[in-house]
Parts: C-alpha cells; structure tokens; sequence
C-alpha cells in the first residue's frame, strides 16, 4: 500500500502549471487527462449548455489547442466560459 498521498486535480494542474522545466511527472499528467476526459463528456452530453467552472476551465484550456478541441463544439464551451465569468463580474 503506498503512503503517498492522492494529490487532487487542482493540486495537479497547480503542479504542471508551475513546471519550471516542462517536465511532469506521469502521475500528474494522468490525474489531468482523466479530469480533461471527463469534462469533454460533460461538454459533449450538453454542447450548448454545459457551463465549465474555474477549475474545469483551466484544465480544458491547458489542452485547448489539441486537434480533438479545434471544433466548434468547444469554442462553444470556451465562449460559454468566457461569457458567464462577465456576467459575474457585472453582478
């Protein structure tokens, strides 16, 4: 049984982001492509609807340039994002 501590998403991606070398450890890198896998399947079960919160975003947006997310069912999400964050800001 390992002792390590299960570092949580935000923990990961506060990891990579802060790679001084662009090197990351393949835990880390797994603990991002589940997440990132799983909020494309939120995108694609609403692609007009589905709302990414910070963290989803963020992570999405760590991996945005990737072929599989150069379709408009993404920009969709992005532009989404981007419009519920200046709604907030407004508020």
């Amino acid at each position: 049984m390992s002792r390590t501590p299960k570092l949580t998403v935000r923990q990961a991606l506060q990891i990579a982001q802060n790679s001084q070398t662009g090197q990351i450890d393949p835990q880390i890198l797994q603990i991002l492509e589940e997440a990132l896998a799983q909020i494309w399947t939120r995108i694609q079960a609403q692609p007009n609807t589905y709302f990414m919160n910070e963290l989803e975003f963020a992570i999405f947006n760590r991996y945005r340039g990737r072929s599989e997310f150069q379709n408009e069912t993404a920009r969709k999400a992005v532009s989404r994002y981007w419009n519920s964050r200046g709604t907030r800001n407004r508020v």
